[in-house]
């Protein structure tokens, strides 16, 4: 266990608990994540021999990827010890094995947010002096995404809303939307935790089962769950003195409009016999920075009692690594951020060491623009839940049809990914006539259309058999080669745009395999398996090392940089105008100065903060939480 000596004293005490609630209260930068990989490793080896297993649950799957890798390289016999997933995965796996309950099978697929919305329209369309005539499809979606992530009742729908008509329309709608989600053996991503409490909740066996299985519960990023995760957790460890170990930071809740809560660590105070280990030193930032991040949290009012401001490891800097710039519009603010990027990069520093962040995308546009207009390679992070380019649209299309084989919506997004692919039209009707002739299976349908069709390659024809005759891996494998070499070819021809996001997607396609254990784990999944984790993976492209990045703050959460940028240090901008109008001390505007302490403690060696005059031709003042950092403005 020489693992255990790299820890200090703080971290050495969480590691070594043995039994009973612990909430470890980690700040930003102080080994969280070694901490409590070093404790799963120490209770596997001290158990050797046992049958029992750790669960470990986290938001993201790169944070799960990195916890297995850190744990298997401390103990490779925990492999078959621990299960380090997050919470969705993980309520996938138990749905997969018991949603029969629900009449789901273990294949059920879960949903893109395209197919929730066309679910919506149809049943609007049933009723259109119903709810539809309150809100759109799609944000009639958003209202069904709160009743999901809120577990709320049927019979209390109609009671949060004003109108009791319009209430009364909203709970009926969501009563409809699950039955056809259960009818179509589908599920949404709000929907698979909704339904996996419930069957926690209603099926005690099940969850008395799980708990022999999972003898000790391990949360990472408490702070982040909502009710539906929170009383997920509950229904597996029920017990005031159960073994959870919860590690967490109330300063660092940023997702409110998800359902996180400030209240959430009052309840598991509630709910359990709770003792708590600070994790306050902060062993990443420069101490002024530290500095500036106690003295911004401190106008916090809902904070965890007792809390310690962090505590600086590292010495005060002869130079100050802060910096406060003032400009007279948002345009001359971008060009100076992009100078200064440059002269970084004309010193040697490595892109991906530098961040531009800000509170919302309209602001990293611009200084990923001016970046651009200096010739300086930018990256300007944007979350994708499907893939884009053809190639990619016609395997995850062709997998699906595996699937549900007369799915005739499936068959047209396949059959226009394959008209994309090679270059010619191929219509939706062509498949429907071969579909005519074999009784509506659409995928032997496809097999006849690409041998029959000339502009379909060899290598492709041989793919979709191989998919025919129930192997998905060997498709995969034969489908990308063919593609590889067809990107190389399309690339020397000037003007070709048919693969134009394939590199990227296909280097996503390649880390969500990674983390799911590499080719020999996951292409031996049962295909069902594998296309709910495909469905549950992030499709946002990894900036290239290459790049600098322009992150929002959200994106930015558990990384670190050596030199951030933060943009946009302005009234309404940070904090935003909502929080503004919701008032000094409200539940919005604690949120935001969350949101600045979160992006100032991704430091690690300088931090300039910037703002304008003029947003969008409007005056505005510099934000309130420069003042309360202490910090004075330098005019440009």
């Amino acid at each position: 266990m020489d693992y255990l000596k790299t820890l200090n004293a703080n971290q050495t005490d969480a590691a070594l608990w043995d039994d009973g609630p612990l909430l470890v209260l980690a700040g930003p930068g102080s080994g969280k994540t070694k901490t409590l990989t070093a404790r799963v490793a120490r209770i596997i080896e001290r158990s050797e021999g046992e049958s029992f297993r750790i669960l470990c649950l986290t938001f993201t799957k790169k944070a799960a990827t990195e916890m297995r890798e850190r744990l298997f390289n401390l103990v490779p016999d925990a492999r078959n010890r621990a299960l380090l997933s997050t919470f969705h995965s993980f309520a996938t796996d138990i749905l997969r094995q018991h949603g029969s309950h629900f009449g789901l099978t273990p294949d059920f697929e879960i949903l893109e947010r395209a197919d929730q919305v066309s679910i919506i329209r149809r049943l609007l369309s049933n009723d259109p002096n119903g709810f539809s005539s309150v809100v759109s499809a799609e944000k009639a979606l958003d209202s069904l995404d709160f009743l999901f992530r809120g577990l709320v009742p049927d019979e209390q729908v109609a009671s949060l809303l004003k109108d009791a008509e319009v209430g009364k329309q909203l709970g009926a709608l969501f009563s409809a939307y699950k039955k056809i989600l259960l009818e179509q053996n589908a599920l949404d991503y709000g929907a698979i935790l909704y339904f996996c409490e419930t069957l926690l909740t209603t099926r005690p066996r099940l969850a008395r089962q799980l708990r022999t299985i999972y003898k000790y519960i391990c949360v990472d990023e408490f702070q982040d769950t909502n009710i539906a995760q929170y009383r997920m957790m509950r229904a597996l460890a029920p017990d005031r003195e159960a073994n959870i170990f919860i590690v967490g930071d109330d300063d660092q809740i940023i997702y409110q409009w998800n359902g996180a809560s400030p209240a959430r660590i009052s309840e598991l105070e509630r709910h359990y016999d709770l003792k708590t280990i600070q994790l306050p030193e902060n062993y990443r930032c420069p101490a002024e920075v530290v500095d500036l991040a106690n003295a911004l949290i401190s106008h916090n009012g809902e904070r965890a009692a007792g809390k310690k401001p962090l505590k600086a490891m590292r010495s005060l800097a002869e130079t100050s690594p802060i910096a406060l710039e003032r400009f007279d519009d948002e345009v001359d603010e971008a060009a100076w951020v992009a100078e200064q990027i440059a002269d970084h990069l004309r010193r040697h520093t490595a892109p991906n060491e530098i961040v531009v962040l800000a509170r919302n995308t309209k602001l990293l546009e611009r200084v990923g623009n001016a970046l651009a207009d200096i010739n300086i390679e930018v990256h300007v992070q944007r979350r994708k839940s499907q893939f884009d380019s053809a190639p990619l649209r016609l395997i995850v299309s062709a997998l699906k049809l595996v699937a549900v084989r007369s799915d005739e919506q499936i068959a047209a997004t396949l059959t226009k990914a394959l008209s994309d692919c090679v270059g010619s039209s191929i219509e939706p009707d062509d498949l429907t006539a071969w579909a005519a002739q074999t009784n509506g299976d659409y995928l032997a349908a496809l097999v006849f259309l690409v041998f029959s069709h000339a502009a379909v390659p060899e290598e492709l024809r041989s793919s979709i058999k191989a998919l025919s005759g129930g192997n998905y891996s060997e498709f995969i494998r034969k489908v990308f080669d063919f593609f590889d070499a067809q990107e190389a070819i399309e690339l020397c021809q000037e003007g070709s745009e048919a693969y134009a996001d394939y590199s990227a997607e296909r280097e996503i396609w390649r880390g969500i395999v990674r983390d799911l254990g590499g080719d020999d784990s996951a292409y031996t999944m049962s295909l069902g398996q594998f296309l709910q984790e495909l469905a549950l993976a992030n499709k946002s492209p990894e900036a290239p090392s290459s790049a600098v990045r322009c992150l929002t703050v959200h994106a930015s959460k558990g990384m670190e940089f050596r030199h951030v940028y933060l943009v946009g240090m302005a009234e309404d901008q940070l904090p935003s105008f909502q929080a503004k109008k919701a008032g000094d001390d409200s539940r919005e505007m604690q949120e935001e100065r969350r949101n600045c302490f979160v992006a100032i403690t991704r430091t690690m060696e300088t931090l300039t903060l910037t703002y304008a005059d003029r947003y969008n031709g409007w005056r505005k003042t510099s934000s309130r939480f420069l003042d309360e950092m202490g910090l004075s403005v330098k005019v440009i």
